[in-house]
């Protein structure tokens, strides 16, 4: 988890730039259920360059995303602020102010902010990336029945238009958004008909994370 209470922005959101980016993504993206679905460990790997830097916020002691840098010419930095984890930066403070990233992480971590926390985390990021560089987020699905709640950590349920918001209000052009699961659902012809039954009627998902692609954009997106 991060530690941005002492990275506040003199601004915050704007609740009609919430909307209007909301009414884009539902044209952009459509509902819950429309969106593909993608693996995040294939998609970071996707976006990986031979000489990438990659800034992984929220790393957690394990560092999951850092096995997946294969050459000795990419580079990796974890910033967390577990007492428990050894991480390259405890907040973003720690970063020198020159240095830049190509693609920045954020697995399962805003779920652990409250909007203005989780807007300023954003911000910091966006401070730090290279022009076209890569922003990767993921969140729990809040469309899923159970998933979001099941952390008492958890303080901010993320729906598909809201993360997409945040994302955009924070600077970044959205590329794409995909859904996943940790659990694959059932090959029971049976229980999927059901379970497709459940999520259309009570306006549900299977899924229990997304995920967000943005880019920090030279031009205008």
């Amino acid at each position: 988890m991060t530690e941005e209470a002492d990275v506040k922005e003199s601004i915050s959101i704007s609740w009609s730039e919430l909307t209007r980016w909301r009414e884009e993504c539902y044209r952009r993206f459509g509902s819950i259920r429309d969106l593909p679905l993608h693996a995040p460990y294939k998609k970071f790997q996707e976006l990986l360059q031979s000489d990438s830097c990659v800034l992984d916020v929220g790393a957690g002691v394990h560092k999951s995303f850092s096995k997946y840098l294969t050459l000795s010419t990419q580079s990796y930095f974890s910033l967390d602020n577990d007492p428990a984890g050894d991480f390259d930066f405890r907040s973003f403070k720690d970063i020198l102010a020159d240095q830049e990233f190509d693609l920045i992480v954020a697995n399962q971590v805003l779920e652990h902010l409250t909007i203005d926390d989780a807007f300023a985390m954003l911000r910091s990021a966006y401070r730090y990336q290279v022009a076209d560089g890569y922003l990767l987020a993921t969140v729990p699905n809040a469309a899923h029945p159970v998933r979001q709640w099941g952390d008492s950590t958890h303080l901010t349920a993320w729906s598909v238009n809201d993360l997409y918001s945040l994302v955009r209000n924070a600077g970044y052009y959205v590329i794409s958004m995909f859904r996943y699961n940790k659990r694959p659902l059932t090959w029971n012809p049976i229980k999927r008909m059901v379970v497709n039954i459940v999520c259309e009627t009570f306006r549900v998902d299977w899924c229990d994370s997304l995920m967000i692609l943005g880019q920090k954009r030279t031009q205008d997106g």
